[in-house]
């Protein structure tokens, strides 16, 4: 089929708006499709981070924000894994860091939708599909982060913090992409250097991102015994009490309702202070993509920068 090119100016708020709006909806379907998918195989989720700020403070999405963040026990993470392919339909797919699909680059799950494709500046200047060597892209995606019961030795749990989980986070994407060293002195030393050394984790086996994520598991489940739960799958210093997360509670999200932790106004307290206040209008990112098809027939294009999926869109174009 052939799609429209849909160009938007960098400076053009309003139609930069109204392309989130549309990424937002796309999204919504992901979340109505999980949602769906846990309450026929009985798996709680819960919203999280900016989803469950937009949840509370917006009634849906953060006018400014496009993605959708969720969080689940392990043992809920490990029911949705075995959930036929089939239950996703054509448009979305579940995928874990187990994947080997070029397109997922974190140890955490995401659902997608498939027959998109979005690009940021971050994919072309800083990484590449090692086997086609083009500038990588992603589709739009849901967010699905795993909680586990964290020790209750205070020791042992920020030796899988501070030891583990950033190797992990920041080592899965270069052992399945190559990455492009654009940052200059010091840094950009230790830039290549490392990337030299993910460069040989990559050659040394065929899917070393696999290796990265049974060797975090393994740290992670020695002790699942710790009363208190929290992600080590991402930054998130937090940890809670099961009784602060459960028994879930409905609230309103976008035209459906979603489930919130029990003790939500901690939680956001912990993480943005003064929730309920909107922070100043230059620290609000109104988008990050500067390429994004939504399946939908046209093709937006923001920022066309050379070797970019834009670019190529628009010299295809031209014929």
């Amino acid at each position: 089929m052939n799609k429209n090119i849909v160009t938007i100016d960098t400076k053009d708020t309003k139609s930069k708006e109204a392309l989130i709006r549309k990424i937002q909806l796309v999204n919504l379907k992901s979340l109505k499709k999980l949602d769906a998918i846990c309450k026929k195989y009985d798996i709680q989720y819960w919203a999280a981070y900016g989803t469950l700020l937009g949840t509370v403070r917006h009634q849906g999405f953060i006018p400014w924000d496009d993605d959708v963040d969720i969080q689940m026990l392990r043992e809920d993470y490990k029911k949705l894994q075995k959930v036929p392919v089939e239950e996703w339909g054509d448009d979305c797919l579940f995928e874990t860091g187990y994947t080997d699909d070029i397109r997922h680059d974190k140890i955490f799950g995401r659902v997608y939708q498939k027959n998109t494709r979005i690009q940021s500046y971050g994919d072309v200047e800083g990484w590449r599909d090692p086997v086609t060597k083009e500038a990588w892209s992603t589709s739009l995606m849901l967010d699905v982060y795993v909680v586990d019961h964290v020790p209750d030795n205070e020791k042992e749990r920020l030796k899988i913090f501070d030891e583990y989980r950033p190797r992990a986070i920041h080592d899965y994407k270069p052992s399945k992409l190559e990455y492009v060293p654009h940052k200059k002195g010091l840094r950009g030393v230790k830039e290549r250097l490392k990337m030299h050394h993910m460069k040989q984790v990559r050659q040394a086996g065929p899917t070393p991102w696999k290796d990265i994520m049974k060797t975090l598991e393994q740290e992670i489940l020695k002790d699942t015994t710790g009363k208190r739960i929290g992600s080590f799958y991402t930054y998130d210093p937090f940890v809670y009490n099961t009784e602060d997360v459960f028994p879930l509670q409905k609230m309103k999200y976008e035209d459906m309702e979603i489930p919130v932790p029990k003790n939500y106004k901690q939680m956001l307290t912990d993480m943005y202070g003064d929730y309920m206040q909107f922070p100043p209008e230059e620290d609000r990112i109104h988008i990050h993509f500067i390429y994004a098809d939504l399946d939908d027939g046209d093709i937006y294009v923001i920022d066309p920068i050379p070797g970019s999926l834009g670019q190529k869109a628009l010299e295809e174009n031209k014929y």
